[in-house]
């Protein structure tokens, strides 16, 4: 079984091209994966996805470069997310214990970082011709984890 946190890696997910190359590199990864290794991470993905969908981590504002400050769309967050999963192993532990360091991930451009959830899945669809069924995974939509948005 592969390991998910192997074939994330880390990024320092300081811009857009530093997604762009993790991203490229996960692909790559994922492409000489079974359709079974594939679903498997597809489903640890989900799990990490929801276990940081939380009103501490949502509610950090996104800072244009002008200073202003915005909430985070559902979207966004989930985007955000991502982008932390990308920056590797160590610095998702970190927010998942202590929510140091989110704010990161929130800036505009790590919304690039969308795309890992869709890489699996399309080598998925690559090697059998049929999609991915990920029902029954945890949900990655923001306000899923129950007991993230406790008060």
């Amino acid at each position: 079984m592969t390991d998910f946190w192997k074939v994330i890696g880390s990024s320092s997910v300081q811009d857009e091209s530093e997604i762009d190359s993790a991203l490229e590199r996960i692909s790559g990864q994922l492409s000489v994966m079974t359709p079974d290794a594939l679903t498997r991470f597809v489903e640890r993905l989900r799990e990490s996805l929801y276990r940081i969908d939380r009103r501490d981590l949502a509610e950090v504002p996104v800072v244009l470069a002008n200073g202003l400050k915005l909430p985070q769309t559902s979207d966004h967050f989930l985007y955000a997310r991502c982008a932390c999963i990308l920056a590797g192993e160590r610095a998702y532990g970190d927010v998942l214990s202590s929510g140091v360091g989110f704010d990161r991930f929130v800036a505009p451009f790590a919304q690039e970082a969308e795309g890992l959830l869709y890489l699996a899945s399309e080598q998925y669809e690559r090697k059998t011709a049929s999609r991915m069924n990920v029902e029954g995974y945890f949900s990655i939509e923001s306000r899923s984890n129950i007991q993230g948005w406790v008060d």
